[in-house]
């Protein structure tokens, strides 16, 4: 058992942080949320590192100046304009119910229900009574109860002051946290942990930040290439495709059924189908050369891994769980790969420990 010491003493550090993360939510959430922007910049505070001689403080500096500008754009530019776009589609869709209720009767009754011997005016009966109910859900109350419940004016403010504080404070000082927690360690697992953290912080670091270039492009190709078909809300697609695109098929197909729903209930035209068609197929053409490039650094993480353990964090954490599932699960995997590695050698005979 001792031979998997460092392993085990990884793993309990990490399910220690999991549950502090549950257990005391309002106390670690700025932290979590610092943890989580000073990992993910971390590439770009070694490059500001670079540029300014290995100076930390002014590459943190930079570093957060750069974030707040990405965060400005994002919440002056992008986000005006995707609300413009929720409000426009939700004006719209009684027509576009009213569309589609229609194309069900003519097209679908006569090519597809009859052959079927199925009524068309039920199915029609179901997508009426659907939208019936969408539009008796209280939204408005929803969302207010949801931002009253979770956040207040005093603990947003105490948020936007720490959060930074501590994404400095760990940019600055993430080699000195490091060889803390090492010295933590028995001294006799402290080297083969230095090099099982490495190979977590490899996994995790291109897993995160290979996912989050390939959403951007994602998001910004398909809102681009929709735009210039003719697609309404193609920037609203854009942005739901590429948020959901970390999450494996379903960006895809997020982004594909309301465009081609959209393209032969509004526009009415089979030219518009076949550029939505091109769009999607180009969009995973290009995705599926690029993927391999930005996520070199990494053996790649399984589809099937990723969706089970979103829905394990689901069932266990709710929404938080949902947040932190894929990043645990491409933690936990190498950790894995090191158990099977030194069981294999001790079966071996490679190791006599």
């Amino acid at each position: 058992m001792r031979r998997y010491l460092s392993e085990l003493y990884f793993l309990v550090t990490l399910l220690i942080l999991i549950a502090s993360l549950f257990f005391m939510k309002p106390a670690v959430m700025p932290f979590f949320l610092g943890s989580a922007l000073a990992y993910v910049s971390y590439p770009l505070f070694e490059l500001y590192c670079r540029l300014t001689e290995c100076r930390r403080r002014v590459a943190a500096i930079l570093t957060l100046l750069s974030i707040l500008l990405i965060l400005a754009v994002v919440l002056f530019v992008v986000l005006p304009t995707v609300i413009s776009q929720v409000q426009s589609f939700i004006n719209f869709l009684p027509q576009l119910v009213k569309k589609l209720d229609a194309f069900i009767y003519k097209f679908l009754g006569e090519h597809f229900f009859k052959k079927m011997n199925f009524d068309a005016s039920t199915f029609q009966a179901i997508v009426r009574s659907a939208y019936l109910q969408l539009g008796e859900l209280p939204v408005g109350n929803i969302v207010q109860r949801l931002f009253s419940g979770v956040f207040s004016v005093i603990s947003v403010l105490i948020n936007l002051v720490l959060v930074p504080l501590i994404t400095y404070y760990l940019l600055v000082n993430a080699k000195k946290i490091k060889e803390t927690y090492l010295l933590v360690a028995p001294t006799s697992i402290r080297e083969e942990l230095r090099v099982l953290i490495d190979k977590v912080h490899g996994a995790l670091s291109s897993y995160l930040i290979g996912q989050m270039l390939v959403a951007t492009f994602v998001g910004i190709y398909i809102a681009v290439g929709l735009y210039f078909v003719g697609i309404k809300y193609a920037l609203l697609i854009g942005f739901v495709a590429g948020i959901l695109n970390m999450i494996p098929y379903v960006g895809f197909f997020s982004g594909l059924i309301p465009s081609v729903l959209l393209a032969i209930l509004d526009n009415g035209d089979l030219a518009y189908v076949i550029g939505v068609l091109i769009v999607f197929l180009t969009e995973v053409g290009i995705e599926n050369l690029i993927y391999p490039i930005v996520m070199s650094r990494t053996t790649g993480v399984n589809p099937l891994l990723v969706l089970l353990s979103i829905f394990i964090g689901g069932y266990l954490g709710g929404f938080l769980g949902i947040v932190i599932a894929v990043p645990v699960a491409v933690m936990v995997v190498p950790v894995f790969e090191s158990f099977i590695e030194k069981k294999e050698n001790f079966l071996a005979g490679g190791d006599n420990g």
